[in-house]
């Protein structure tokens, strides 16, 4: 079937303007304003690609990355520039009991990314290292965020040569389990505490020659059943929620 003379200029306007939407840059002095219909939010941004979000896409406002991206020196105001971190392994690269592998989010800071290399696995106890990102041309993967009126452009360069770490929601459970993995272990201060206000009940209840009951001792059991964690508990977990 032959296309009509207006067919074919309005495929040509079409590809024009995809062409001119792809071909910009993060640096040009204009970026594209006649944007007809903002991208979808990408989570784990990869290679080489462009992106435009609207201003009010709440993620692209807050320039979020569940790749551990950081805040790079940049002599460009205009132009937000992050650099990914990579992920922190098990250097005896173990597994847990269903096979997943461990890949903890690098902390931002220096000395916390160094401090959190000297901790244990938290699936074997052994040592944990960096697995530094290295998928721009031997330097980190770099992201660019830059608003321009009612859109927000985003750019990458680079594809991440490492594994996806934890989000930070995932991080943040792993912190509050092991705290409370830590309070309630049979050596912490806390638990002992308990045991001995227990112990000094029963001990009042049975001066008077009451038998205490399940019912009549503090709700200390419910408790600690909600706090003790099975024994293979590996920590977190590759897959994310």
């Amino acid at each position: 079937m032959l296309k009509g003379a207006d067919d074919v200029v309005m495929e040509q306007d079409s590809a024009s303007r995809h062409g001119e939407m792809t071909s910009w840059d993060i640096n040009d002095i204009k970026l594209p304003q006649d944007v007809r219909q903002t991208d979808w939010f990408q989570e784990w941004p990869d290679s080489y690609v462009k992106h435009i979000y609207s201003s009010e896409d709440k993620n692209a406002r807050r320039h979020h990355s569940s790749w551990a991206m950081r805040n790079t020196n940049n002599h460009n105001s205009r132009i937000l520039k992050k650099s990914c971190l990579g992920v922190v392994v098990c250097g005896n690269d173990c597994s847990t009991l269903d096979g997943r592998k461990i890949y903890l989010r690098p902390a931002i800071c220096d000395k916390a990314r160094q401090k959190q290399q000297r901790k244990c696995c938290p699936n074997c106890n052994g040592p944990l290292r960096l697995l530094s990102c290295r998928g721009h041309g031997g330097y980190p993967v770099t992201n660019f965020w830059r608003h321009e009126g009612q859109f927000i452009f985003f750019q990458s360069k680079g594809a991440h040569d490492h594994p996806r770490p934890e989000t930070k929601l995932e991080a943040e459970a792993r912190r509050s389990i092991q705290k409370a993995q830590t309070a309630f272990s049979p050596s912490s201060p806390r638990l002992k505490r308990i045991r001995e206000i227990e112990v000094t009940h029963y001990q009042s209840m049975t001066l008077w020659g009451a038998m205490p009951t399940r019912e009549a001792l503090p709700l200390l059991h419910s408790k600690l059943d909600a706090y003790m964690l099975p024994a293979n508990f590996g920590g977190h977990l590759s897959k994310s929620s």
